[in-house]
Protein backbone atom coordinates (compact mmCIF):
# COMPACT_ATOMS: atom_id res chain seq x y z
CA UNK A 1 0.00 0.00 0.00
CA UNK A 2 1.43 3.25 -0.94
CA UNK A 3 -0.36 6.05 1.23
CA UNK A 4 -0.35 4.13 5.10
CA UNK A 5 -1.68 6.83 6.04
CA UNK A 6 -5.16 6.69 4.51
CA UNK A 7 -7.43 7.06 6.32
CA UNK A 8 -6.40 9.55 8.59
CA UNK A 9 -9.68 10.68 11.06
CA UNK A 10 -11.03 13.57 8.42
CA UNK A 11 -11.24 11.13 5.91
CA UNK A 12 -12.64 8.09 8.33
CA UNK A 13 -15.59 10.13 9.37
CA UNK A 14 -15.83 11.36 6.20
CA UNK A 15 -16.35 8.00 5.04
CA UNK A 16 -18.73 7.38 7.68
CA UNK A 17 -20.68 10.35 7.06
CA UNK A 18 -21.18 9.16 2.92
CA UNK A 19 -22.28 5.20 4.20
CA UNK A 20 -24.71 6.83 6.24
CA UNK A 21 -25.63 9.11 3.54
CA UNK A 22 -25.99 6.24 1.35
CA UNK A 23 -28.11 4.08 3.14
CA UNK A 24 -30.44 7.06 4.17
CA UNK A 25 -30.79 7.94 0.39
CA UNK A 26 -31.55 4.13 -0.34
CA UNK A 27 -34.12 4.38 2.65
CA UNK A 28 -35.70 7.09 0.94
CA UNK A 29 -36.15 5.23 -2.52
CA UNK A 30 -37.36 1.72 -0.99
CA UNK A 31 -39.88 3.86 1.39
CA UNK A 32 -41.16 6.26 -1.47
CA UNK A 33 -43.73 3.65 -3.34
CA UNK A 34 -45.57 3.07 -0.12
CA UNK A 35 -45.85 6.66 0.75
CA UNK A 36 -47.42 7.91 -2.32
CA UNK A 37 -49.34 4.53 -2.66
CA UNK A 38 -47.71 3.39 -6.10
CA UNK A 39 -49.35 -0.12 -6.05
CA UNK A 40 -47.18 -1.70 -8.47
CA UNK A 41 -43.82 -0.04 -7.29
CA UNK A 42 -45.32 -1.26 -4.25
CA UNK A 43 -45.22 -4.94 -4.98
CA UNK A 44 -41.93 -5.55 -6.45
CA UNK A 45 -39.91 -3.03 -3.70
CA UNK A 46 -39.32 -5.98 -1.00
CA UNK A 47 -37.62 -7.52 -4.44
CA UNK A 48 -35.69 -4.13 -5.35
CA UNK A 49 -34.62 -3.80 -1.63
CA UNK A 50 -33.21 -7.56 -1.44
CA UNK A 51 -31.18 -7.29 -4.76
CA UNK A 52 -30.31 -3.65 -4.49
CA UNK A 53 -28.78 -3.10 -1.17
CA UNK A 54 -25.46 -5.11 -0.88
CA UNK A 55 -24.64 -3.10 -4.15
CA UNK A 56 -24.23 0.13 -1.40
CA UNK A 57 -20.69 -1.32 -0.99
CA UNK A 58 -19.58 -1.26 -4.53
CA UNK A 59 -18.95 2.71 -5.02
CA UNK A 60 -16.73 2.37 -1.57
CA UNK A 61 -14.95 -0.37 -2.46
CA UNK A 62 -14.16 1.18 -5.88
CA UNK A 63 -13.02 4.48 -3.83
CA UNK A 64 -10.69 3.16 -0.70
CA UNK A 65 -9.11 0.59 -3.51
CA UNK A 66 -8.45 3.94 -5.28
CA UNK A 67 -7.29 5.90 -1.84
CA UNK A 68 -5.28 3.30 -0.27
CA UNK A 69 -4.16 1.19 -2.96
CA UNK A 70 -5.61 -2.47 -2.04
CA UNK A 71 -6.89 -3.84 -5.10
CA UNK A 72 -10.36 -5.23 -5.37
CA UNK A 73 -9.14 -8.29 -7.45
CA UNK A 74 -6.84 -11.30 -6.05
CA UNK A 75 -5.83 -14.21 -7.70
CA UNK A 76 -8.64 -16.78 -6.42
CA UNK A 77 -8.14 -19.97 -5.30
CA UNK A 78 -10.84 -22.45 -4.27
CA UNK A 79 -10.12 -23.68 -0.71
CA UNK A 80 -9.56 -27.48 -0.45
CA UNK A 81 -12.59 -29.87 0.66
CA UNK A 82 -11.27 -30.51 4.59
CA UNK A 83 -11.42 -26.50 5.00
CA UNK A 84 -14.81 -26.16 3.58
CA UNK A 85 -16.61 -28.75 5.71
CA UNK A 86 -14.02 -26.96 8.63
CA UNK A 87 -16.36 -23.76 8.06
CA UNK A 88 -19.82 -25.39 8.03
CA UNK A 89 -18.37 -26.39 11.29
CA UNK A 90 -17.52 -23.04 12.44
CA UNK A 91 -20.56 -21.48 11.57
CA UNK A 92 -22.77 -24.02 13.31
CA UNK A 93 -21.21 -24.35 16.36
CA UNK A 94 -20.83 -19.76 16.51
CA UNK A 95 -24.96 -19.99 15.47
CA UNK A 96 -25.67 -22.55 18.45
CA UNK A 97 -23.06 -20.55 20.79
CA UNK A 98 -24.62 -16.89 20.17
CA UNK A 99 -27.87 -17.51 21.45
CA UNK A 100 -27.92 -15.15 24.85
CA UNK A 101 -26.53 -12.56 22.12
CA UNK A 102 -29.46 -12.39 20.13
CA UNK A 103 -31.43 -9.59 22.43
CA UNK A 104 -29.78 -10.73 26.11
CA UNK A 105 -31.89 -8.72 27.49
CA UNK A 106 -34.82 -10.59 27.21
CA UNK A 107 -32.77 -13.81 27.37
CA UNK A 108 -32.00 -12.95 30.69
CA UNK A 109 -35.04 -11.80 31.80
CA UNK A 110 -36.27 -14.85 30.79
CA UNK A 111 -33.75 -16.92 32.40
CA UNK A 112 -34.21 -15.54 35.75
CA UNK A 113 -38.07 -16.45 35.59
CA UNK A 114 -36.83 -19.56 35.04
CA UNK A 115 -36.89 -19.83 31.23
CA UNK A 116 -34.87 -20.92 28.92
CA UNK A 117 -34.07 -20.65 25.19
CA UNK A 118 -34.44 -23.74 23.71
CA UNK A 119 -33.16 -24.62 19.92
CA UNK A 120 -35.05 -25.82 17.29
CA UNK A 121 -34.13 -26.71 13.33
CA UNK A 122 -36.67 -26.05 11.24
CA UNK A 123 -37.11 -26.15 7.73
CA UNK A 124 -38.57 -22.37 7.07
CA UNK A 125 -42.12 -21.88 4.14
CA UNK A 126 -40.42 -21.08 1.58
CA UNK A 127 -41.70 -17.93 -1.43
CA UNK A 128 -40.54 -16.07 -4.37
CA UNK A 129 -39.77 -13.51 -1.76
CA UNK A 130 -38.12 -15.47 0.82
CA UNK A 131 -35.96 -17.41 -2.31
CA UNK A 132 -34.38 -14.21 -3.52
CA UNK A 133 -33.33 -13.11 -0.46
CA UNK A 134 -31.76 -16.33 0.77
CA UNK A 135 -29.82 -16.08 -2.67
CA UNK A 136 -28.78 -12.55 -2.26
CA UNK A 137 -27.92 -13.70 1.05
CA UNK A 138 -25.63 -16.31 0.01
CA UNK A 139 -24.11 -15.50 -2.73
CA UNK A 140 -23.80 -11.55 -3.32
CA UNK A 141 -23.50 -10.02 -0.01
CA UNK A 142 -21.29 -12.50 1.51
CA UNK A 143 -18.62 -10.85 -1.08
CA UNK A 144 -19.05 -7.72 -1.29
CA UNK A 145 -18.92 -7.63 2.48
CA UNK A 146 -16.22 -10.07 3.10
CA UNK A 147 -14.25 -7.33 0.05
CA UNK A 148 -15.06 -4.28 1.71
CA UNK A 149 -14.48 -5.27 5.55
CA UNK A 150 -11.95 -8.14 5.68
CA UNK A 151 -9.55 -7.18 2.79
CA UNK A 152 -10.15 -3.14 2.32
CA UNK A 153 -11.35 -2.10 6.37
CA UNK A 154 -9.92 -4.73 8.55
CA UNK A 155 -6.89 -4.49 6.28
CA UNK A 156 -6.40 -1.02 6.87
CA UNK A 157 -6.33 -1.45 9.90
CA UNK A 158 -3.72 -3.87 9.88
CA UNK A 159 -1.55 -1.70 8.74
CA UNK A 160 -1.53 1.03 11.82
CA UNK A 161 -2.72 -1.66 15.08
CA UNK A 162 -1.98 -4.83 16.07
CA UNK A 163 -3.97 -7.95 14.12
CA UNK A 164 -6.16 -8.37 17.85
CA UNK A 165 -6.99 -4.39 17.83
CA UNK A 166 -7.78 -4.16 14.34
CA UNK A 167 -9.94 -7.64 14.42
CA UNK A 168 -11.69 -5.73 17.41
CA UNK A 169 -12.18 -1.98 15.66
CA UNK A 170 -13.35 -3.50 12.40
CA UNK A 171 -15.45 -5.60 13.88
CA UNK A 172 -16.66 -3.21 15.94
CA UNK A 173 -17.88 -1.20 13.06
CA UNK A 174 -19.29 -4.24 10.97
CA UNK A 175 -21.45 -4.62 13.75
CA UNK A 176 -22.85 -0.97 14.35
CA UNK A 177 -23.21 -0.12 9.82
CA UNK A 178 -25.76 -3.32 10.21
CA UNK A 179 -28.30 -1.21 11.91
CA UNK A 180 -29.21 -3.77 14.12
CA UNK A 181 -29.27 -3.02 17.76
CA UNK A 182 -31.08 -5.79 19.05
CA UNK A 183 -28.15 -8.63 17.36
CA UNK A 184 -25.55 -5.94 17.52
CA UNK A 185 -23.46 -8.31 19.56
CA UNK A 186 -23.95 -11.42 17.71
CA UNK A 187 -22.60 -9.68 14.59
CA UNK A 188 -19.85 -8.30 16.60
CA UNK A 189 -19.15 -12.04 17.31
CA UNK A 190 -19.41 -12.85 13.56
CA UNK A 191 -17.09 -10.22 12.35
CA UNK A 192 -14.56 -11.57 15.11
CA UNK A 193 -14.65 -14.84 13.72
CA UNK A 194 -14.21 -13.96 9.87
CA UNK A 195 -11.83 -11.38 10.44
CA UNK A 196 -9.99 -14.14 12.28
CA UNK A 197 -10.49 -16.87 9.99
CA UNK A 198 -8.99 -13.98 6.92
CA UNK A 199 -5.70 -13.18 8.91
CA UNK A 200 -5.07 -16.78 10.10
CA UNK A 201 -5.88 -18.01 6.38
CA UNK A 202 -4.70 -15.57 4.12
CA UNK A 203 -7.95 -16.53 2.06
CA UNK A 204 -10.90 -13.72 1.05
CA UNK A 205 -12.46 -17.30 -0.40
CA UNK A 206 -12.86 -18.97 3.29
CA UNK A 207 -14.22 -15.90 4.81
CA UNK A 208 -16.44 -15.54 1.83
CA UNK A 209 -17.26 -19.42 2.17
CA UNK A 210 -18.08 -19.07 6.29
CA UNK A 211 -19.82 -15.72 5.90
CA UNK A 212 -22.30 -17.82 3.20
CA UNK A 213 -22.93 -20.70 5.55
CA UNK A 214 -23.85 -18.06 8.95
CA UNK A 215 -26.31 -16.67 6.16
CA UNK A 216 -27.62 -19.46 5.00
CA UNK A 217 -27.77 -21.30 8.54
CA UNK A 218 -30.11 -18.41 9.74
CA UNK A 219 -33.27 -19.59 8.46
CA UNK A 220 -33.34 -23.39 10.07
CA UNK A 221 -32.79 -22.25 13.21
CA UNK A 222 -34.90 -21.29 14.97
CA UNK A 223 -35.75 -21.18 18.91
CA UNK A 224 -38.54 -20.64 21.73
CA UNK A 225 -38.94 -19.76 25.69
CA UNK A 226 -39.56 -22.72 28.16
CA UNK A 227 -39.63 -24.09 31.29
CA UNK A 228 -35.91 -24.47 32.42
CA UNK A 229 -36.75 -27.80 34.10
CA UNK A 230 -36.23 -31.54 32.64
CA UNK A 231 -34.06 -33.49 30.18
CA UNK A 232 -34.68 -30.54 27.08
CA UNK A 233 -32.43 -28.11 29.56
CA UNK A 234 -29.46 -30.03 30.17
CA UNK A 235 -29.82 -31.43 25.87
CA UNK A 236 -29.76 -27.58 25.37
CA UNK A 237 -26.84 -26.69 27.86
CA UNK A 238 -24.52 -30.09 26.18
CA UNK A 239 -25.09 -28.85 22.86
CA UNK A 240 -23.54 -25.45 23.41
CA UNK A 241 -20.82 -26.92 25.46
CA UNK A 242 -19.77 -29.61 22.46
CA UNK A 243 -19.98 -26.40 20.11
CA UNK A 244 -17.84 -24.27 22.19
CA UNK A 245 -15.33 -27.55 22.65
CA UNK A 246 -15.67 -27.95 18.74
CA UNK A 247 -15.38 -23.79 17.85
CA UNK A 248 -11.86 -24.09 20.17
CA UNK A 249 -10.51 -27.38 18.32
CA UNK A 250 -11.65 -25.91 14.63
CA UNK A 251 -9.52 -22.61 15.69
CA UNK A 252 -6.96 -24.67 17.23
CA UNK A 253 -6.50 -26.30 14.03
CA UNK A 254 -6.36 -23.18 11.38
CA UNK A 255 -3.57 -22.43 14.30
CA UNK A 256 -1.47 -25.16 13.75
CA UNK A 257 -1.63 -24.92 9.92
CA UNK A 258 -0.94 -21.22 10.06
CA UNK A 259 2.41 -22.31 11.17
CA UNK A 260 3.07 -25.24 9.33
CA UNK A 261 2.01 -22.43 6.00
CA UNK A 262 5.33 -20.31 7.58
CA UNK A 263 7.56 -22.92 7.84
CA UNK A 264 7.01 -24.63 4.77
CA UNK A 265 6.81 -20.92 2.77
CA UNK A 266 4.69 -18.59 1.79
CA UNK A 267 4.38 -19.98 -1.86
CA UNK A 268 1.31 -22.49 -0.45
CA UNK A 269 -0.95 -19.23 0.68
CA UNK A 270 -3.61 -17.79 -1.53
CA UNK A 271 -2.45 -14.29 -3.16
CA UNK A 272 -4.81 -11.52 -2.23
Amino acid sequence: MQDETYPNFKQFMLLVFFYLAFHFIFTFIVITPKVFGWQLLESIRPYFTAVAYPFIYLPFIIYISHKSMIPVSWRMKLPPIHLFLLMVILAIAIRLIIQPFINPVEYFGNLIEGRFKMLRFNVPEFNPLTATKLIILVTIVPVLEEIFWRKQIFGLFLKKYSPAVAMVLSSALFACAHFQTGIIGVIFIWGLLLSFVYYITNSLELSIVLHSIINLSAPFINHRYAASIGIQLSDSITLIVISSFILYLAIQYLLQNRLVKKDEGAEDQVLL
